[in-house]
């Protein structure tokens, strides 16, 4: 007997939001180390991330990143699009694929 696959496949725009929360101003690239390290997707805080940071310049001591500069990163959630979009594939009675 034959078997018959089917795709579907949902497509819509969704956002993902990170938070970065620091004490101190922090470049872009900075605040983009940060979020690589604090986005494994799930709702658990990192804490500590400064020692993640390659800083860019000179603004502070090793003793102000290690003691006083703190940097915490947290995932916020998804916000599903609205815009959903439905599609199969494989080899539909009738010969018609829904798109």
């Amino acid at each position: 007997m034959k078997k018959y696959i089917y795709t579907v496949t949902e497509q819509s725009v969704d956002t993902r939001e990170y938070i970065i929360e620091s004490n101190a101003k922090l470049t872009q690239d900075e605040v983009l180390g940060v979020y690589t390290e604090s986005h494994d997707g799930g709702r658990r805080v990192t804490k500590n991330l400064q020692e993640y940071i390659s800083w860019s310049d000179d603004r502070f001591t090793d003793d102000q990143i290690i003691n006083e500069i703190k940097v915490e990163g947290y995932f916020n959630g998804t916000e599903y699009g609205d815009d959903c979009h439905v599609y199969v594939d494989g080899d539909l009675e009738g010969g018609n694929d829904v798109n």
